[in-house]
């Protein structure tokens, strides 16, 4: 029997695959049966009896006893810490990721929010909305990115970029990776990234994260989020940043440690911070973080593009074909490290 591939997307996404996208899945794996699942209500769990192939989100089943079937989960995040410490990591299902889809939009995001923050726009921002014009525009000065050092935390498919474009800004790049220097991975970008390796000018392994912090004007949180990387940051390591820091987080919450965040932009250690990701999401109303200052908060969306969809269904179906072929899949992940 043909596996059944159950589709389901994140509950506020209502992305249909075209009939092209479906037509290219029956090409990859002839007879193959497509199901598609959105699952707007967050409590039912999808009927997975009889599903060989699932692609989802953050959504993954929690009790392998329902899905006897299944051999391969496709997720559309980059990441996979959402099959770490479940059956599923223990498991014979194979895992893999997007990876490889993110970085242009991610690093492009995280360009982008440097640059406001580095130019004020979020304090030039309440200039229109309080109707109030300023005594002195110099109160508002930008200041350059050249000549100042980024570190990259995690130099994958996303950290690779963020470096590319970061670094056409006259940035110095530094890395902290325990991988190796070179990534061949997936990339649906081509010519973008940095494969070899040879954008850091100098390169860091975890135990030396507080050399790699001291150098560092601005912080690039790229890392997948792990035991070895959950709170790593806190007030020790963002107190060596150099004064007026700025720090970017775009992979996962809770390696930066917030309340550390809040404090040091509180009290003027750091210049700025832009958060994509948080320790629970979303924040509670009454998290501390909506009334810190010099930060931008952002809905878990930097790897949200137009595009993203028919990018993402191109990928699953190469990865079908070779699931049908038996060939190794693009992306397969460690399910017990998450990345």
């Amino acid at each position: 029997m043909k596996p059944a591939i159950k589709i389901l997307l994140q509950k506020d996404v209502s992305y249909h695959p075209g009939s092209a996208e479906m037509a290219a899945f029956r090409e990859a794996y002839p007879g193959v049966e497509i199901v598609e699942a959105f699952g707007n209500d967050a409590v039912t769990e999808p009927d997975l009896g009889d599903v060989s192939i699932l692609v989802t989100d953050q959504r993954v089943p929690k009790d392998l006893r329902a899905c006897p079937r299944l051999k391969w989960i496709q997720l559309v995040s980059a990441g996979a810490n959402q099959v770490t410490n479940t059956a599923i990591a223990d498991s014979d299902i194979m895992v893999t990721t997007a990876s490889g889809l993110h970085g242009v939009p991610i690093a492009q995001f995280v360009t982008g929010n440097l640059l406001m923050l580095v130019h004020c726009m979020p304090q030039l921002g309440e200039i229109q909305r309080s109707r109030h014009w300023p005594v002195s525009r110099w109160e508002y000065r930008g200041s350059l990115l050249r000549g100042k050092t980024v570190g990259v935390l995690g130099y994958g498919s996303i950290g690779r970029e963020c470096a590319r474009q970061l670094q056409a800004l006259g940035m110095r790049i530094v890395a902290l990776d325990p991988g190796p220097r070179r990534d061949d991975g997936y990339n649906f970008w081509p010519g973008t990234g940095d494969a070899a390796g040879s954008l850091p000018e100098r390169w860091f392994q975890p135990a030396e994260l507080a050399g790699m912090m001291r150098e560092c004007d601005v912080l690039v949180v790229a890392a997948p989020y792990t035991p070895h990387t959950a709170g790593m940051i806190g007030r020790a390591e963002l107190g060596l940043m150099k004064p007026g820091g700025r720090v970017i987080i775009i992979s996962r919450g809770g390696i930066v440690q917030e309340r550390a965040l809040a404090d040091a932009l509180i009290g003027g250690q750091l210049g700025g911070a832009a958060v994509d990701c948080f320790e629970q999401e979303p924040p509670a109303p009454g998290h501390f973080f909506y009334d810190t200052p010099n930060l931008i908060m952002t809905p878990h969306m930097a790897g949200a593009f137009e595009g993203f969809w028919p990018a993402m269904m191109n990928l699953f179906a190469e990865n079908l074909r070779r699931f049908h072929d038996g060939r190794p899949l693009l992306n397969q992940t460690d399910k017990r490290l998450g990345y």
